[in-house]
Order: C-alpha cells, then sequence, then structure tokens
C-alpha cells in the first residue's frame, strides 16, 4: 500500500503539500512575532463589531478565531462569505478585516469596495494580489504576510494573526503563552503525523486507510466545530472527496435522523473531534451519547482529540491531523492534493464572464 512507502507519497505529492504541512508550526511562530510591525487602524480600538470577510479556509480561519475567543471578547465577531456586506456593516463603528491569502478572491475584494463605500474602518490582511494593491492605494490599513502556496495552506498564519488582532486592540489577555504551547504540539504532531512514519504508529494514516471508499462525516462541538469544518474543506480539496460536517448539538436534533435511510451502497466514516478539558459537559455527554447511538446505527465514529492545555493548542493540531488525514486519503485515491483543477475552470469562465 502507498501508505508504507514514504518516496512513494512524495512522488504523487508534486506540490509538496507534506513538506508545507512539516512548516506550519514556523508560519504560526513568524506570524505571531511579527504581530507588533503591523499597524493598527486609527479608530480600530472603538468599534463594537468585527466583521470577516472571508471565503473557504479563509472563513474557516475566521470562524475558528471567533470561536476561540467567544468567552473573552465582549463584541460580536461575524464571519461574511459573498459578495455583499449585512446591512448593518457601516461606519466607524464596524472593524472589517478583509482576510484573502491570494488577495484576488473577487467575493472578498467586492466585499472590500462596499465596506470603502460605507465609511467603515478596514484592515486587509493578505499575502498580496488585488487587495493589497487597493489598500495601498486607498490609505486602507495593511498587513501583508509571506508564505507561498494555496490560499489553504494559510489557514494556520490567518488564525494566529486575527488572533494578534485581538490582542493588539486589547480585547483578550495576552495569549504568548499559548501561542507558544500551540508552536510546541504542532512540532511534536508533525513527527507523529509524518510520511516516514509507518501506519502502525502513524494514526492519520491508519484513519485515512479507514476513510477510502466511504463518505467522511467529521463533527464537534465549540471551537471544534470550527475545526470539523476545516476537516471538510481539507478532505473536499485534498482528497477530492465529498464530506460532511455537522455541530453538537445540532448534529443529534437533524443529521443524525438523516442516517437512517442511506442509499446503497453508502457507507459513513464518522470523526468525532473532541476537546474534553473545554467542551460543555453536556456537548461531552452528547459525545458519548451520539457515539452510542451511531454504533447502533451500524457506523463506529473514531474520535479525535488535539494536543495541549490550551483551546488554541487542541484546536491547531486537531487541524493539522485533519489536513494530514485528507493527504493521505489522496494518495490512497492516486491524487495529488495539491490542484483543484475545477475550481480553477470555474474562476476562470467567471473572470472572463
Amino acid at each position: 500500500m502507498i501508505l508504507d512507502d514514504p518516496n512513494a507519497l512524495r512522488a504523487l505529492d508534486a506540490y509538496g503539500m507534506f513538506s508545507r504541512l512539516e512548516r506550519v508550526a514556523d508560519e504560526v511562530r513568524t506570524a505571531w512575532q511579527a504581530r507588533h510591525h503591523f499597524p493598527l487602524p486609527d479608530n480600530a480600538r472603538f468599534a463594537d463589531r468585527i466583521v470577516v470577510a472571508a471565503l473557504s479556509d479563509a472563513a474557516a480561519a475566521a470562524e475558528l478565531f471567533a470561536a476561540l475567543v467567544a468567552d473573552t471578547i465582549n463584541l460580536p465577531v461575524i464571519a461574511c462569505r459573498g459578495y455583499d456586506l449585512p446591512a448593518y456593516v457601516e461606519g466607524q463603528a464596524t472593524l472589517v478585516v478583509l482576510l484573502d491569502h491570494s488577495g484576488d478572491t473577487e467575493e472578498t475584494f467586492s466585499a472590500f469596495e462596499l465596506a470603502d463605500a460605507r465609511g467603515t474602518q478596514t484592515l486587509a490582511i493578505t499575502s498580496g494580489g488585488a487587495l493589497a494593491e487597493y489598500a495601498e492605494r486607498s490609505g486602507t490599513t495593511l498587513w501583508r504576510y509571506a508564505l507561498e502556496g494555496v490560499s489553504r495552506l494559510a489557514f494556520y498564519m490567518q488564525v494566529t494573526l486575527l488572533l494578534a488582532l485581538a490582542e493588539r486592540l486589547g480585547l483578550v489577555r495576552d495569549p504568548s503563552t499559548d501561542v507558544q504551547e500551540a508552536i510546541d504540539k504542532l512540532r511534536e504532531s508533525v513527527k507523529v503525523f509524518d510520511v516516514a512514519v509507518e501506519p502502525t504508529r502513524n494514526p492519520a494514516k491508519r484513519l485515512a486507510a479507514q476513510m477510502i471508499g466511504r463518505l467522511p462525516l467529521v463533527y464537534g462541538g465549540g471551537f471544534m466545530a470550527a475545526v470539523a469544518r476545516r476537516w471538510q474543506l481539507s478532505l473536499l480539496q485534498n482528497a477530492k472527496t465529498l464530506a460532511l460536517c455537522d455541530e453538537l448539538p445540532n448534529l443529534d436534533y437533524n443529521l443524525l435522523q438523516g442516517l437512517t435511510n442511506l442509499p446503497e451502497p453508502v457507507r459513513i466514516a464518522a470523526v468525532s473531534l473532541a476537546a474534553p478539558q473545554h467542551d460543555h459537559p453536556r456537548v461531552a455527554l452528547r459525545q458519548t451519547l451520539t457515539r452510542r447511538l451511531m454504533m447502533e446505527a451500524g457506523f463506529v465514529p473514531d474520535t479525535v482529540t488535539g494536543s495541549g492545555e490550551s483551546a488554541l493548542a487542541q484546536a491547531l493540531t486537531a487541524a493539522l491531523y485533519g489536513d494530514y488525514v485528507s493527504c493521505y486519503l489522496a494518495a490512497l485515491y492516486n491524487s495529488d492534493p495539491m490542484p483543484t483543477p475545477a475550481v480553477a475552470r470555474l474562476i476562470d469562465q467567471l473572470r472572463s464572464a
């Protein structure tokens, strides 16, 4: 099997996704160390809401950030996906963060123009592209970071930069200890998930092998619900396979019932993302009861937990776990995890329309 052969895995991974995942901890460290070099919008400390305009993995980063700070930030943090912004996004009371790795995502750029026209405070976080150019021309505050690769690889840096923004605005206590723990645990996780580690000692390889030919269903509660969304996106983009995700307790009221009459020959590979030290006690109970009900329905959910004590470390290491699983599953499907030709074709058609 290809998972037993590190050379075959790297040969299939023409764009070096595995080597890029190995550098995630360094990227988090770089983003955190750079935070005091970035300027803030003049009146950002007086904003009473933060709206993050983002798509795909950038939106997942925004959702995870919002979940991680939900218990400490006393103002709303909203992720907006699309061309438009809600009517309440106007004036200096709103800080709009344009989060886009490439800087060329047309939906985020449209939201940027609308926010500018409505007189909001704006902050662009990007590696370049049209977003950076427009920010520089319009005098918008710009946080430009350097990172090679496609947008999905910027997830960890984007979460870190959003957390840095909250710290710079005085909205959260200094999270430097949590960030350092996350960096350390990410490095430890890479040693466990690396391509050179044989499947018998590599849980990411084992889980990928269990998903082959099955429909992944990933779920969690609290901030792990946002990590479940990241798993779904990684499975869709890297493994090129359909994947479902949901949030506890919502899953118990809807999706759980929908598993009753599955069309043949659909089989489910369920993964529960848990954070025992941080989950609400009733969510923890639901984890146990939901697992029992799924087993009665013929599914045996795998339970994944992150590493470390802090919510940040657990979230980022659990996300990295999912990224490795998706890349190993891609190899089992004989696919290079990096290219997304269907997406590229659609974007080309939109730009020429």
